[in-house]
């Protein structure tokens, strides 16, 4: 089974646990960020663990995501004047956390728990501050390193939880990228923020921060990694 294959048994997985009959009739399934799934297998990858245990793991971190990007959901225009519907977005959030807690409980990973209750914490702090632009000016370096860190926060405590801080630079770069992955993102920024980005680009490209050894394939660069939505070919 090559990663791809494995990849999309992993997310087929966890769609099915977040499956819900009444929910599922008035909301759209969820739709997994690619890099991030990427990101948690390269992780899941290095550990060597039981399928089962992996396929837990996978999950748990998607759910939180996904709960994450749920509430998030609330701002929509569409959803916030549909009461019904910003009832069910709220309440379909809470069941994906609630879904994240069991299977980690299974796991008696009491130290994965906390650190992505950690970085929900401070990814909720992060868009605070962004929504209201109190610490952080938009057209600043500090605001897309900001972005940044709520792409990759959940992924950077997995990481330390999984004993793998030596990729947590790869981690911050890769999902910044592939977040202003899109020209219209990439037209959005100022000179100083592009400077910023091409140099994350480098690190990659150059091989200056250590990467997951899935990433490192011979047939990988990260000029493929974008131009297949961050997934590396087949692998």
């Amino acid at each position: 089974m090559n990663n791809r294959e494995k990849i999309q048994r992993l997310k087929q997985h966890t769609l099915l646990l977040m499956q819900h009959s009444y929910v599922d009739k008035f909301l759209q399934p969820p739709v997994f960020d690619e890099a991030k799934v990427f990101i948690a297998h390269c992780l899941l990858s290095e550990l060597e663990l039981d399928e089962a245990v992996e396929a837990e793991y996978f999950s748990s971190i998607l759910l939180i995501q996904s709960a994450l990007n749920r509430h998030e959901d609330i701002l929509d225009e569409d959803i916030a004047s549909h009461k019904k519907r910003r009832q069910l977005v709220v309440l379909s959030g809470d069941y994906f956390s609630s879904l994240y807690y069991l299977l980690l409980s299974r796991c008696e990973n009491l130290d994965l728990i906390s650190k992505l209750s950690n970085a929900v914490q401070k990814i909720n702090e992060h868009k605070s501050s962004m929504h209201h632009q109190i610490k952080i000016k938009k057209s600043s370096v500090e605001y897309i390193k900001t972005a940044g860190q709520i792409e990759s926060l959940l992924y950077i405590k997995a990481a330390e939880s999984f004993g793998l801080q030596k990729y947590i630079p790869f981690i911050e770069r890769y999902l910044l990228i592939s977040l202003y992955q899109s020209k219209e993102k990439r037209m959005s920024l100022n000179e100083d923020q592009l400077v910023f980005l091409k140099s994350c680009e480098t690190d990659l490209r150059e091989k200056r921060v250590e990467m997951p050894h899935v990433f490192q394939r011979e047939d990988c660069s990260i000029y493929k990694c974008i131009e297949n939505d961050l997934m590396l070919g087949e692998g």
